[in-house]
């Protein structure tokens, strides 16, 4: 995370020796029983960007903490996050003083930098109409075509929520009137207002399972597909020699059944060597720049 430009335009807005602190919240959807009136809650975790990626990953290490189970219900679970995240408010702006391993004393300012989400989550933390892009402005039926569009920004979402506040009368009329702007209608107080240096849709993160490995990829792999029959990519596949920490696919990928995402980045590790030779140059940059972005 310290590689990315978010860090260094942060780290130019704090106080000179003072250090950031990027918080990272993640929430998931989790059934909770497996009766028929199944109930469900969102467990919220948080880590912190300073700690290594191989490190927050694993269990073990103790480096993700669970901070609350929250109810499904839209308004609840932005009252009930805002509670849980509120110390973050003050300590964001005024910065708190923490010993460090060498044993100094530094100013940390705790920053809400991700909120890592699949996708209905992502729509509910940004207050974004779902089917909608909660990153940029771009409506449902635009999706599909290849344009830029003006970025979304939590100031402009905030807007529409307080205009709709001013302007109706009735929770319909409200939600209403969100909905025409592509702004969820449910939610009058999200809970990331008033976090400072905070931008909800500049921090949401890529689902990395389901909308990079299980997204993405999928089409690249049928965009293959469509480069050459399966015999002849199964035919290349087999024919890669054995390396150190990548899956070797025996029997290729066409005979594969259920594919799941570690299957997926593994089928990502091999696919480039799989084109060379076969494909114009320009498809080998392209699918360079799809995987790098993975």
């Amino acid at each position: 995370m310290w590689s990315g430009r978010w860090w260094h335009a942060v780290q130019d807005r704090l106080p000179d020796g003072a250090s950031v602190a990027p918080v990272i919240i993640a929430s998931d959807k989790t059934q909770l029983t497996q009766f028929s009136a199944s109930k469900s809650a969102y467990p919220v975790y948080l880590t912190l960007g300073n700690i290594p990626r191989a490190m927050r990953r694993k269990p073990g290490q103790h480096a993700c903490i669970l901070i609350g189970y929250l109810s499904v219900d839209k308004v609840l679970f932005h009252e009930s996050l805002r509670i849980i995240l509120e110390p973050l408010k003050q300590a964001g702006r005024t910065g708190v003083e923490i010993t460090g391993g060498d044993g100094l004393v530094h100013l940390v300012f705790p920053i809400i930098a991700c909120y890592v989400a699949d996708y209905p989550e992502q729509c509910l933390a940004t207050c974004s109409k779902y089917g909608t892009c909660p990153k940029c402005k771009a409506r449902a039926d635009q999706l599909v075509e290849v344009q830029q569009f003006a970025r979304r920004m939590q100031s402009w979402t905030t807007s529409v929520i307080n205009e709709a506040n001013t302007n109706t009368n009735s929770n319909a009329a409200f939600r209403q009137h969100c909905m025409l702007q592509d702004v969820a209608g449910g939610v009058f107080e999200p809970f990331w207002l008033d976090f400072p240096l905070c931008d909800i849709h500049l921090a949401i993160t890529s689902d990395v399972l389901h909308q990079l490995y299980q997204g993405v990829f999928k089409h690249i792999v049928e965009w293959c597909q469509e480069l050459m029959d399966e015999e002849e990519l199964d035919r290349r596949i087999k024919a890669l020699p054995p390396c150190y920490g990548v899956r070797h696919f025996h029997n290729g990928w066409s005979g594969m059944g259920q594919i799941g995402g570690k299957e997926r980045k593994h089928m990502a590790r091999v696919l480039l060597g799989c084109l060379i030779g076969k494909v114009p140059r320009g498809v080998i940059q392209a699918y360079c720049s799809l995987l790098d972005f993975i």
